[in-house]
């Protein structure tokens, strides 16, 4: 056998590969768009993970870190959720619904989207009132002589 007859072959295994790798990310992605689930926040995190090229020790580079290469810190926000049927839920959330998101919201996730939605917020109006304000406010005095009283 020549080496050109092996051409085909590797060809059909890297497109086989190929198509396995889309068939799950698909697979993934719908999986994750049926899911559906109530509950309330029990907790929050970011994980970090640390991108590091996969080449660093090319020819160009001179042993150092390839700047063109991607690499870096990535951060993956997630929310921990407690259903209303008692299954606890590491769900994964973009960073802007994280800052929105507290401990003790509860959340909806419908069918057929990714994105959570608050169902309602725990936040309470606990913030004091602002000092400023509260010394500025000008309290009229009280008179001990109404004047209908003085006029008689």
């Amino acid at each position: 056998m020549s080496t050109t007859s092996n051409n085909p072959l590797i060809l059909v295994a890297v497109l086989g590969i190929f198509a396995v790798v889309i068939i799950l990310v698909i697979v993934f992605a719908i999986k994750r768009r049926e899911e559906v689930f109530e509950g309330e926040v029990t907790d929050k995190n970011i994980q970090e993970t640390n991108r590091m090229p996969m080449n660093n020790m090319g020819p160009m580079n001179n042993g150092g870190i390839n700047i063109m290469s991607g690499g870096g810190i990535q951060h993956d926000y997630y929310i921990y959720v407690k259903t209303d049927v008692g299954k606890s839920i590491k769900y994964k959330i973009s960073s802007g619904m994280y800052e929105i998101i507290k401990i003790g919201d509860r959340v909806r996730k419908p069918k057929g989207t990714t994105e959570v939605t608050i169902v309602s917020s725990n936040t309470a109006n606990t913030t004091a009132p602002n000092p400023a304000q509260t010394e500025n406010q000008q309290i009229p005095p009280t008179n001990p002589n109404p004047p209908s009283a003085l006029s008689q």
